[in-house]
């Protein structure tokens, strides 16, 4: 794997016993020293000798004190061994005359882990509302960032431009505007349950797989960044994208909600270095021009286009990689007039789920191959819209992890896998 700058390594370990922690970090170097170091992603030339000799990361504990209500076992998971841990931001474009003033803007934001003995092909976690999408959950146990480190991908999180840590843009935007009813409207929208106007208290959905505590939901309603969906937003994101693909090389793309057009657009631009998408509850679809299905009625009796459409020449890239897209719980199968109003978005959701479907059609007619996965049809049920957060994300990442192996992308690279 490619950087264009030095990892910065960090020591991190969360306050424990001092006696405990060394015996469990001497141990773990220990029997990292009884085994072959595998080989390092190759460093740029301004990375210092000292640097590269550094030992490996050690992470006994990489979350806060625990909440009453952790699970004891999260305690009792062997330490993370993370060889190279950095950030930094990626493409963007400089505007302006150096000589009178200029400004570096629309970049995104990177930061990565490597795993001890990394799998050939990374992950790239693309977020919707905030990279807490794939970090801890809300309930404070792994999210798909640690949990995937754990079964040795390297990870890579990115904050796409205008957003997060890479908030500097080239065009004056926003401005921001909160919404009074943020939080009723996020608890319905994303599927908890619902929360409707004139209601003290929510109402969570029978079987729900999220956390029933204020701790948990506390943290639910403060992760989202301001999101700014125009479709020239949609371009400088995957403009960004396509040039941080091509700094890391071929990686297996993950997108939840509004970054679903996103990773389409992506796909289009760098199928090259993209091995896989898989794709958590997409906003909208993408079709070739000229085979745009027809309209979807709503069930407020207005009709929406079934996705955007994009020359063949590019919808063709999207036939290059494996696609999964992934649905949860609670979604109508058929349109209800009573998901008017502030239930809306259920209905919205039940047009997503058709729009995926199309999509995935079209991309297997032209030779792809693309899958929708709904998940109550396979058995899981109780899934929100945060389907990697909810309380049983660790089958939702054996489901990916089955995928993954379907299609050849869980290998480690030759070197590695012969010494294994």
């Amino acid at each position: 794997m490619k950087h264009l700058f030095a990892a910065r390594r960090v020591r991190r370990s969360i306050a424990l016993d001092a006696a405990a922690f060394y015996v469990v970090a001497a141990c773990a170097v220990a029997s990292l020293a009884a085994r072959q170091t595998p080989a390092k992603p190759a460093a740029p030339k301004t990375r210092s000798s000292a640097a590269a000799k550094k030992a490996p990361m050690v992470i006994v504990e990489n979350k806060p004190a625990a909440p009453k209500t952790r699970a004891s076992a999260a305690a009792k998971k062997a330490p993370m061994v993370i060889v190279e841990n950095g950030a930094r931001p990626f493409g963007g474009k400089v505007v302006g005359d150096p000589a009178k003033g200029s400004i570096a803007c629309d970049h995104g934001y990177v930061e990565w882990q490597v795993p001890q003995n990394p799998r050939k092909f990374p992950f790239l976690m693309i977020h919707a509302s905030s990279t807490k999408t794939w970090q801890t959950t809300f309930d404070g146990r792994d999210g798909f960032q640690n949990i995937f480190l754990r079964r040795g991908y390297s990870v890579y999180m990115t904050d796409l431009p205008q957003t997060g840590r890479a908030g500097q843009s080239c065009r004056q935007y926003g401005p921001y505007m909160p919404r009074a009813d943020n939080d009723q409207a996020s608890f319905t929208t994303w599927r908890i349950g619902t929360w409707l106007p004139g209601e003290p208290a929510p109402t969570f959905y029978p079987g729900v797989q999220f956390a029933n505590d204020k701790r948990a939901l506390d943290q639910f309603f403060r992760i989202q960044y301001p999101e700014f969906n125009a479709p020239e937003n949609e371009q400088i994101e995957t403009d960004a994208l396509a040039v941080l693909a091509k700094e890391i090389g071929p990686s297996i793309v993950l997108t939840h909600s509004s970054t679903g057009i996103r990773g389409w657009i992506f796909g289009t631009k760098a199928p090259g270095n993209i091995a896989a998408i898989v794709s958590y509850e997409p906003g909208t679809a993408v079709f070739p021009e000229d085979e745009a299905p027809p309209q979807i009625p709503r069930a407020d009796g207005m009709k929406v286009d079934a996705g955007n459409t994009i020359p063949m020449a590019a919808f063709m890239n999207l036939t290059r990689m494996p696609i999964q897209i992934v649905w949860g719980d609670y979604i109508p199968s058929k349109m209800d007039p009573k998901n008017v109003g502030p239930l809306l978005t259920l209905d919205g959701r039940r047009i997503n789920v058709i729009k995926s479907k199309l999509m995935a059609e079209a991309i297997n007619r032209h030779g792809g191959h693309a899958e929708v996965v709904m998940l109550p049809e396979i058995g899981i049920t109780g899934n929100t819209h945060f389907i990697m957060s909810d309380l049983n994300n660790v089958q939702i990442a054996d489901l990916l992890s089955q995928f993954l192996k379907k299609n050849g992308l869980d290998q480690y690279p030759a070197a590695r896998a012969s010494q294994r």
